[in-house]
């Protein structure tokens, strides 16, 4: 048995496979996001929020297959990783309010927030195949949205991983289609 999360819009769905075992929801997606968090204005929500043990994942997603070029300015100005970096930051101020409110449905996700090395940011971004060359060209390379996204991030000392179907790496429990 295993748990899938889909995001997007069909025919370019993408559907992310969680073992059982893990603890998995579409935070932005949820009632306590939008009756409770979403009333402030500004506050963003990451999509995919996965814990197992003490591990916690925060997890972005945007698939701009079939759009790669018309997200190109959003991609080299850095407006999209401040985008993902402000997800991150309101999801994780959320969580904690959802803990202190005592909330159950998300308590498997407030064990890893006592520890900053057992949460993730992974940004899961695709691309069109055909787009590399223009994108390599404007250094929009995954290991360089990693590098930016960590400095970004680096006030919370979490750990950030970017991502796309072509460049899964392999052991990790998750699948993407």
């Amino acid at each position: 048995m295993s748990i899938e999360i889909f995001e997007g819009n069909p025919p370019t769905q993408l559907t992310f496979t969680f073992p059982d075992d893990w603890a998995v929801s579409q935070f932005d997606s949820s009632r306590f996001y939008r009756e409770r968090v979403d009333r402030l204005n500004g506050m963003k929500a990451v999509d995919i929020l996965a814990a197992k043990g003490e591990r916690l994942i925060l997890m972005e997603v945007k698939d701009f297959r079939g759009h790669s070029r018309e997200n190109l300015r959003r991609q080299t100005s850095g407006t999209l990783l401040i985008e993902v970096a402000q997800k991150f930051v309101c999801t994780l101020s959320a969580l904690v309010g959802a803990q202190r409110s005592g909330l159950p449905e998300f308590a498997p996700f407030y064990p890893p927030l006592e520890h900053s090395r057992h949460v993730q940011m992974i940004f899961f971004l695709e691309r069109d195949e055909h787009a590399p060359g223009f994108l390599h060209e404007k250094r929009l390379t995954l290991a360089d949205f990693k590098s930016k996204l960590r400095r970004l991030l680096v006030a919370y000392d979490v750990h950030c991983q970017v991502y796309d179907r072509a460049h899964l790496p392999k052991g990790i429990e998750w699948r993407v289609e």
